[in-house]
This record gives C-alpha cells, sequence and structure tokens, in this order.
C-alpha cells in the first residue's frame, strides 16, 4: 500500500503470526555483535571455514588472495573492533584504503568512524586524509605491522626523476 509521500507503509496485522528466524536470543545477540561492531556493515556478511587458524588469521589471509572483495574487509575490521585490538582494526583499515583505490570512499568513511575510537587520533588523522582517493602501493606510509595489503613504503620511491627543461 502507498502513501501520500511515496514511501511504502508496512502494516502489522496482530492476528497473523510472526515467523520465527530459527535462531535463538544467545545466536542472534552473537550475530548482533559479529556483524554490527561498526554501524551500517551488517549487511555484507562472510561465511568462516571451519580450520585450525584463528578467525584473525583466516581472515588476512583472505584478504591478501581477494582484496576486492568488501566483505572480507568489513568481517574482518568488525573482528578487530570487537576484540578492541587497535593495532589490528589500524592494519584492517590500511588494507581496507589499499584494496579499492579511489572507490569505495563511503565504506572507508564508515569503517574509520567504527574503528577511530581505537587507533587514536594519530593514526586516524592519516587516514582521514586518504578517505577520498585511498591509497596506492607507492603511497608514503609509516610501516603497518599486521597490514597484508602494504608494501611498507615509508618514504618517497622515485628514485630517478626526469630533469625539468628543455
Amino acid at each position: 500500500m502507498k502513501s501520500g509521500d511515496g514511501s511504502r507503509d508496512i502494516v502489522n496485522n496482530s492476528a497473523v503470526p510472526r515467523r520465527s528466524s530459527g535462531k535463538d536470543e544467545a545466536a542472534l545477540a552473537d550475530w548482533r555483535a559479529e556483524h554490527l561492531a561498526v554501524p551500517g556493515t551488517g549487511h555484507l556478511r562472510v561465511a568462516v571455514i571451519t580450520g585450525d587458524d584463528s578467525l584473525s588469521t583466516q581472515l588476512a589471509r583472505r584478504v591478501a588472495a581477494d582484496p576486492g572483495d568488501a566483505r572480507l574487509h568489513v568481517a574482518r575490521v568488525n573482528h578487530h573492533v570487537l576484540a578492541e585490538d587497535g593495532d589490528e582494526v589500524f592494519a584492517a583499515l590500511v588494507d581496507a584504503f589499499l584494496a579499492f583505490g579511489a572507490s569505495g570512499t563511503g565504506l572507508r568513511q564508515r569503517l574509520l568512524e567504527g574503528g577511530r575510537r581505537l587507533i587514536g587520533p594519530q593514526r586516524s588523522g592519516l587516514l582521514d586524509r586518504c578517505v577520498s582517493s585511498g591509497l596506492q602501493p607507492k603511497t608514503p606510509f609509516p610501516h603497518c605491522r599486521g597490514s597484508v595489503l602494504s608494501r611498507g613504503v615509508t618514504g618517497s620511491t622515485d628514485l630517478v626523476r626526469v630533469a625539468g627543461g628543455a
């Protein structure tokens, strides 16, 4: 049913029983904690592969194998935000900033806001300058322990420059 303002009205009929999701409340709370650590990222989910590796190691390895999968970056940042590990949050954010180049500005901004408290103002400032453009592999950036996509460039990579003039 359409209302006059163009939005959809959802009518809750109390005579119709509500569908159960099949999850108990504890499982639902666990899901919410895992996928909503960074607000607005709950719709991006990644399946966990059973194995001997920790979830942290597994997510890092999967990001290295498929850097363009936004779900992996979101899951990795959410995982480290929940663990309150600022160094790993920063590494996951750097990888997200490297992975998408100039695209993905909204996702980078949302992930940075979700991890800002844990990474602190100095590291937040480094990433704030790169939200719209992302990071390039040759971008001078301090070494980031835990990043799987960073080359650890701390200075200029230009060794030879073309001399200006005629």
